[in-house]
């Protein structure tokens, strides 16, 4: 019976390959250990989007701020009073791989590959403490409108690319 539908399924193109190599390997490395995070998971028929935020963070009175992270949440990241929820560790290591900091200028950029969203979302987090002011973490819910997608580099499952310039400002603890 299972071979019939994968048969089937396998006529119709349903099906998925996985991948136990990280992202910036070359295809001859091996990996002895994999962790789930770093695994490159496609599905045939799924598009993505090349996701590119910038921006500057600025404190209350307009001046840049250096030293804030700033991460894209990803689907079903969620977020409690300025925190990431989920177990701490994998929490923990995510923030520390996936986030990049503002410079003296404030200014910030993060660039992502996933699946086209109606919504992005921007975790920006105070990790320094009280050296370039205290601040609130917040999170920022950018709606992806049509003028912000560039379809010039679309083909195939490759939906083009997300580009958008923001100016947070962060509210004092």
């Amino acid at each position: 019976k299972n071979w019939l539908l994968v048969t089937v399924m396998g006529a119709m193109g349903l099906s998925s390959c996985h991948s136990h190599k990280e992202a910036t390997q070359s295809p001859k490395e091996e990996t002895p250990k994999v962790r789930e995070r770093d695994e490159i998971r496609l599905m045939y028929g799924v598009p993505t989007m090349d996701f590119t935020v910038r921006g500057q963070v600025r404190d209350a009175d307009g001046k840049p701020v250096k030293g804030i992270r700033v991460n894209i949440l990803e689907r079903g990241m969620e977020v409690k009073d300025g925190t990431l929820q989920g177990d701490p560790q994998r929490v923990q290591e995510w923030l520390d791989e996936r986030s990049v900091a503002t410079d003296s200028f404030g200014h910030f950029e993060i660039r992502n590959i996933g699946v086209p969203q109606e919504e992005v979302r921007l975790l920006v987090r105070d990790v320094d403490g009280p050296e370039n002011g205290e601040f609130r973490n917040q999170v920022l819910d950018m709606k992806v409108e049509p003028g912000d997608v560039d379809r010039t580099n679309a083909s195939g499952w490759n939906q083009g690319s997300y580009n958008k310039e923001v100016t947070i400002e962060l509210e004092g603890k």
